[in-house]
């Protein structure tokens, strides 16, 4: 039987089961508020993620169901019903979303939809029936998936147009790269990058550079070391140490007051406490107990009344979380770069002590190079070559050298074991897909993130400096996701609609700004139950499938 209610502009007529869903789900839409569909911010035809990264910010299932194209059709033609009843012109959807781009849907939160079979089709229909952009994220996809591949590569001849950006995650915790598996090599996962970078060659060359545009965004794993803290004063001065690091006050008798983030939307990091300027004094071991530490800081006072020493000056901000205070020393990035450390000692909430480095290693080999030539950090460096970017990579190993003579060991293991193997390869990626090195030095381009934030999965990582999920732990992340003042709280509220498992629906509204409370995001939640008609992977399916990126050739 045919139906000729409910149609797309494509269609002349749909067949009695998809016109029951559509009924169905029209019905149901309805129940919903006006800000499901004008603030709809994740739009999702896929759940959950075969790479099942360990620092999965949403716990992604290593199981992914997704929609059929008919499921697609009969979703989108169910809102725009009922959006443009509510919203004249185009788009239907997503036209009061200003905090955070209005016109512009998110495939993706617990999956990862470069993997999607049928993402043109999706990225088509919102956009030529709703009106709205897809913006991609993705850590890859496999380049043996034929199938796959055309897909991207017909994205990128026809539909450029109906991007709202496109985003490569580089981590180290994706299968392809981390895997001790046969299955996976990182040289594949490399050659699969370089596949992806020519395959959407054709968006960048049309539409530039940006992380609203085309950029890959590089993540580090956390440097964390547990260890004590000492906080006392000595003859008036305040003493902050850990470890082989040593921090005294500038001037006697000061008193931190709490800092919170003052702009969350500028990435230099604007707190709102003046700072208090501490000398940096570098050890070359760790001291064995608190009065070894007094002596050390007795002996370094004499030493200045003498006028032997002219130890670094940084600046200091005390923040907290919900575990108690913490120290955040250089958090900026400066033109000089960023030579981050924070420290937490043990609180009531907080059981280990220690600290996190959020040195920013590689901007500030980077920013140095560019000095030499004259050059600020933000500038663009039109006519470098990759003879330069080798020398970047030479300042960084250079810079964990020095690291290891001056006893900060854990810093030199880590830009040798984790920085400049990421880097490397992402240079390589970047030869040979055709792309300049202009693309490494441009900072809208290659988007140097820092290390991981704490969300889902990812709290493993940190050590136990802080035992609840999705807790800022330094002032990048409360800028980011904090609820004091973060992006996230200047958003508010934003609603959810994916494929879920079992042949189902979800739809949540999102309370952004309770993103590191105890209750999570969600303050709404509905489940839909439809007939059978998604599609299944599992992780079995990867010994015979090419589902993730960095799978080698059966």
């Amino acid at each position: 039987m045919k139906y000729y209610d409910l149609l797309l502009s494509d269609e002349q007529f749909i067949t009695e089961e998809d016109y029951n869903e559509r009924k169905f789900l029209v019905n149901e839409f309805s129940l919903l508020p006006t800000d499901f569909f004008s603030k709809l911010r994740h739009f999702q035809p896929q759940v959950g993620c075969l790479n099942s990264c360990k620092i999965c910010s949403k716990h992604a299932n290593s199981k992914t169901e997704y929609w059929s194209i008919s499921r697609v059709r009969n979703v989108i033609a169910a809102l725009k019903e009922l959006g443009k009843e509510k919203h004249k012109y185009k788009p239907y959807i997503v036209w009061d979303r200003e905090e955070h781009r209005s016109g512009v849907i998110f495939s993706y939160l617990d999956n990862d939809i470069g993997n999607y079979i049928y993402l043109k089709e999706f990225i088509e229909l919102a956009y030529t029936e709703l009106g709205v952009r897809t913006r991609i994220s993705t850590v890859g996809y496999s380049r043996h998936d034929n199938q796959i591949c055309d897909m991207h590569r017909n994205i990128n001849s026809s539909c450029l147009d109906y991007l709202g950006g496109v985003r490569l995650s580089f981590t180290p915790y994706t299968l392809g790269w981390c895997s001790s598996n046969s299955k996976f090599s990182k040289n594949e996962y490399i050659n699969d990058m370089i596949n992806f970078l020519k395959t959407y060659q054709p968006y960048y060359e049309k539409y530039g550079s940006g992380s609203r545009k085309m950029c890959v965004e590089i993540r580090y794993k956390p440097l964390v070391e547990l260890k004590s803290v000492h906080e006392f004063k000595f003859q008036g001065y305040y003493v902050i140490s850990t470890g082989n690091y040593l921090y005294i006050s500038k001037d006697a008798e000061v008193e931190f007051k709490e800092s919170i983030i003052a702009d969350p939307y500028d990435h230099h990091i604007k707190l709102s406490q003046d700072p208090i300027y501490f000398y940096e004094i570098n050890l070359y071991h760790t001291p064995d107990s608190i009065d070894e530490i007094q002596k050390i800081v007795y002996d370094i006072m004499l030493k200045w009344e003498r006028k032997m020493l002219h130890p670094k000056k940084v600046e200091v901000y005390m923040l907290s979380n919900y575990d108690g205070k913490y120290y955040s020393i250089n958090p900026k990035i400066t033109e000089d770069g960023n030579y981050g450390i924070n420290i937490y000692p043990k609180t009531e909430g907080r059981n280990n002590s220690g600290y996190i480095i959020t040195e920013r290693f590689l901007l500030n080999a980077m920013f140095k190079y560019k000095r030499e030539k004259g050059l600020n950090s933000m500038d663009p460096f039109y006519n470098s070559t990759w003879e330069d970017v080798y020398k970047v990579l030479d300042i960084c190993k250079s810079i964990a050298n020095n690291y290891k003579n001056n006893g900060k060991n854990e810093k030199a293991k880590y830009i040798s074991k984790e920085v400049i193997p990421m880097i490397e390869a992402y240079v390589f990626a970047l030869q040979e897909a055709g792309y300049s090195a202009t693309n490494f030095f441009n900072p809208e381009f290659s988007i140097d993130t820092g290390i991981i934030c704490n969300m889902g999965r990812a709290i493993k990582e940190f050590k136990g400096i802080t035992y609840k999920e999705n807790e800022p732990l330094t002032p990048t992340h409360e800028r980011n996701y904090g609820r004091h003042s973060s992006t996230m709280t200047k958003e508010n509220v934003a609603w959810r609609l994916s494929c879920d498992y079992n042949n189902s629906i979800v739809i949540e509204q999102l309370n952004l700004a309770a993103t590191s409370e105890v209750g999570g995001q969600v303050s709404f939640k509905k489940k839909l139950n439809l007939s059978k008609g998604d599609y299944i992977f599992t992780i079995n399916d990867l010994y015979s499938k090419y589902l993730i990126p960095g799978q080698r050739r059966n």
